[in-house]
């Protein structure tokens, strides 16, 4: 062992890589812990390990996110290569899934935050193409768990020629099918390799497994793994065998397409009640949104045509049935239109074989535009032999041959939309952060349903943030319940989030609206997390004289 390599010191080995031996050392400088990799010289020999070795330095060093370890200094001493990086406390995610030490939602949340570390390195154009969980530390604190990336030891620039064509590296089992049959691999292979410490994860065994590499390689290329049986997903949503499936799907092009969609979803499938593709769903009412919104009806315009060009009367009649999308109003509206047009063609076939009346003064009454829609029926009276027609006008709403009626009708045909549909989230704004989409309203069907998925998200970002952000996390909650009331879930966590920040009649207040609702021993089975604080209030005295039975 190496009592020193370059400025480092060297205290003891941590363990043997792939290319050489890892040691726990310190930066004397400032009393910082190393992890120090080094390269052996029988894989040194021969310019393209040594480039290689080079490379991951050059690759790692550029990257700096929590969720990866940080690569510190290369260099090269006593003709060993080596690479200071950050020394990460904790257990590998290869210990960690093979003692089942995580439950399913902390495996999602570990993913998740793989996730996050490789969403930012395939932003600077580098691909791991060695993920597996034993290159994965995890650390905890308390509740919190902290997942980093480690060893870009087979990393590739993605604009970069240096690795050879065809050469595949790499751990067999978690390779992506076009990375064994072409030899080059990009981000989405990376989101293969999750995929299968996901179905791990949750299963306890590897998707693809065989007796030799070859029965291995030809299973992740060629046939899809054993479903999951929905008695293992206890606690997790059952759409994770849909996020499942996306991941391990054999055409790249049919993956999740970035590791931020991967995040999401892994995130959101901690919550037992989400029902998958929530935000898609929501994405595709917002873009068929705009079908709600029906344009004024132009009846106004059919109205005031009438007294001044009879002989136009047949063209105009198809015109009230772009206003029928209105509802009822518009209906009568074009109904009315309608009879005024039949009128003032029965005036005009009546009058074609009379002489002129002596109506001089009154002819250039339909010339100004706003008193013409007022003056449209009242012409009726004068010609006895019409007065037949306009006799079932009266059902119609007076109201509507006035401008001023007209203008009213109009304004408002777009519907009074509610706030979920006017004041749809821009791209990548959360739910969670857009309160005005919750305000009840008078909600159309597809309202309703777009309104329930909004609600849906924000209780799934909400949940995310409960530890860390827990006032936003209240918001988010209570966003969700004006979305849906009877929410169970919603219910729950509110309740969680409020006894840990100590909000004791806010927590309390809960506890009685659900029992108002019924819904209260439905939270305490559907929910660990509100059993384990509902059973801890109750053993602090802390539950309502009324509850703490």
């Amino acid at each position: 062992m190496f009592e020193k390599l370059g400025k480092f010191e060297i205290r003891r080995v941590l363990g043997n890589g792939a290319m050489g031996e890892v040691y726990l050392g310190i930066d004397p400088s400032i009393g910082r812990e190393v992890a120090i990799k080094t390269i052996l010289p029988a894989a040194a020999q021969g310019g393209d390990a040594k480039e290689r070795f080079a490379r991951e330095a050059r690759a790692a060093g550029v990257l700096n996110h929590p969720n990866l370890v940080t690569i510190y200094e290369f260099g090269e001493d006593q003709g060993v290569l080596y690479i200071a990086m950050e020394f990460v406390k904790g257990h590998d995610l290869e210990d960690l899934l093979r003692d089942q030490s995580l439950t399913r939602s902390e495996t999602l949340e570990v993913l998740a935050q793989v996730c996050d570390g490789l969403g930012f390195a395939h932003r600077q154009h580098i691909v791991h193409r060695d993920i597996k969980p034993a290159n994965v530390r995890v650390q905890r604190d308390g509740k919190r768990l902290h997942a980093k990336v480690m060893d870009f030891g087979v990393a590739k620039i993605s604009n970069s020629d240096m690795t050879a064509t065809g050469m595949v590296m790499g751990t067999v089992s978690y390779m992506a099918p076009e990375y064994i049959r072409t030899g080059k691999p990009d981000p989405r292979s990376d989101l293969f390799a999750v995929g299968v410490m996901l179905y791990e994860g949750l299963s306890g065994r590897k998707p693809f497994s065989g007796d030799t590499t070859p029965t291995v390689l030809y299973k992740i290329v060629n046939e899809p793994p054993d479903p999951i049986d929905l008695d293992q997903l206890h606690g997790i949503s059952p759409a994770i065998r849909s996020v499942l499936d996306r991941s391990l799907c054999k055409n790249p092009d049919e993956r999740f397409q970035t590791a931020e969609d991967l995040a999401k979803a892994l995130r959101a499938a901690k919550d037992p009640s989400w029902m998958g593709q929530v935000e898609d769903a929501t994405a595709r009412l917002q873009a068929s949104a705009p079908t709600l919104q029906t344009p004024p009806p132009p009846a106004s315009a059919a109205t005031q045509q009438v007294p001044a060009a009879a002989p136009l009367a047949p063209p105009i009649a198809p015109r009230p049935a772009a206003a029928s999308g209105s509802g009822n109003k518009a209906l009568w509206l074009g109904l009315t239109a309608l009879l005024l047009v039949g009128g003032g063609a029965a005036s005009w076939w009546t009058l074609r074989g009379r002489a002129p009346l002596p109506e001089g003064p009154a002819s250039p009454e339909p010339k100004p535009a706003a008193p013409a829609p007022q003056q449209g029926p009242a012409p009726a009276p004068r010609n006895p032999g019409v007065s037949s027609v306009p006799a079932p006008v009266p059902p119609g709403p007076a109201k509507v041959e006035t401008p001023a009626a007209v203008k009213a009708e109009s304004k408002p045909e777009p519907r009074p939309e509610s706030a979920s549909v006017k004041a749809k989230p821009a791209p990548g704004t959360k739910a969670i952060e857009q309160p005005d989409l919750y305000q009840p309203e008078k909600l159309n069907k597809l309202e309703v349903h777009e309104r329930l998925n909004l609600g849906n998200v924000s209780l799934s970002e909400a949940i995310q943030l409960a530890d860390s952000q827990p006032e936003k996390a209240i918001q988010g909650f209570r966003q969700a319940l004006k979305a849906d009331p009877s929410n169970i879930n919603a219910h729950a966590w509110l309740a969680v989030v409020l006894y840990d920040q100590g909000r004791q009649a806010e927590f309390n207040q809960e506890l009685h609206q659900a029992r108002r609702q019924g819904i209260l021993s439905q939270m305490t089975s559907r929910n660990a997390r509100f059993r384990s604080v509902f059973n801890q209030a109750r053993l602090n005295g802390k539950l309502p004289s009324d509850l703490g039975d």
